[in-house]
């Protein structure tokens, strides 16, 4: 068995990931973290050590407490340890992926996938350096499950795709979760619906239209993505203040910055009703102040 989580950074802690709920690829099939985390123990502010959850996905015990401490970065408590849901590692492992020139015959293709019978492990959408579109799926089960998803698959895409497997689809998705942390560049997260897809390609390509260069873009078909951008600080502002007034973008979040630019951007993207109830509990986990001193999300 083993545990389907995944990080772009090797110093990453479990506490770490758990904290920020940081998930690659494998999201698709499996989840975040907080999906696969059935136990936890925290160390309060006030020094107690509390537990929930439990050992075994039958105690359903206390399943809030650790799914409300994923991605509160480290605002409510301490996490001490925790304990993850198992899965049996896939006999056989194959991936397609395909190029596209232009992003709607892209974005056609993964609604044709998504209402197909194809299981996917992993599905990714990229944009190459050359400003090409790029579709990653990755089937994972027993051999003759993974062949015969594997030719379906490549029955329905639109784009004559490339098989890879063993280590050189290993690499491929290791690159896939490095590649938008490999230059110190300005990094903006956000999220959509996944039938909102086509609508996202074209504020992609209208982002350009302040002067601000797009020199990366990857995420989950399911609906999360990061850009790394480029261009003078007042292109890259009013990029960013797009996608947070666009109708079909929600929870855009400035993940890497200079400080001249967090001094202008809200890194978090202000306060919503979401953000209001988090701070209520906030107040009741840490009420001192000990742990968020005004810069993570509440």
């Amino acid at each position: 068995q083993y545990l389907p989580v995944e990080s772009a950074f090797a110093a990453a802690t479990v506490g770490g990931i758990v904290a920020t709920n940081d998930a690659g690829p494998l999201r698709h099939r499996f989840g975040t973290p907080r999906d696969l985390l059935i136990g936890v123990t925290l160390a309060m502010t006030d020094g107690r050590l509390v537990k929930a959850g439990g050992t075994v996905v039958k105690n359903v015990a206390g399943y809030d407490l650790g799914k409300l401490v994923s991605s509160s970065h480290g605002t409510l408590a301490a996490i001490v340890d925790v304990t993850f849901k198992l899965l049996p590692i896939p006999l056989a492992s194959t991936t397609l992926f395909a190029t596209y020139a232009d992003g709607k015959a892209l974005a056609h293709d993964v609604a044709v996938l998504h209402g197909s019978q194809v299981e996917l492990t992993s599905f990714d959408v990229s944009v190459s350096a050359q400003g090409r579109w790029v579709l990653l799926l990755r089937m994972a089960s027993s051999p003759a499950a993974t062949d015969a998803q594997a030719a379906e698959a490549r029955r329905l895409l639109s784009s004559a795709p490339t098989m890879v497997s063993g280590e050189d689809e290993q690499e491929l998705w290791a690159e896939q979760s490095r590649t938008p942390w490999s230059e110190d560049r300005t990094i903006v997260r956000f999220s959509w619906l996944p039938a909102n897809l086509p609508a996202v390609v074209t504020l992609h390509e209208s982002l350009r239209g302040h002067g601000c260069r797009i020199t990366m873009f990857t995420g989950r078909t399911i609906g999360a993505g990061l850009l790394r951008l480029e261009g003078e600080e007042s292109a890259i502002v009013a990029a960013i203040s797009d996608l947070r007034g666009s109708a079909v973008v929600g929870q855009v979040v400035l993940l890497r910055a200079t400080r001249r630019l967090k001094e202008q951007v809200d890194v978090w993207g202000g306060s919503s009703g979401v953000t209001d109830v988090a701070r209520l509990l906030n107040q009741k986990f840490d009420a001192a102040v000990i742990l968020d001193a005004g810069w993570g999300p509440i």
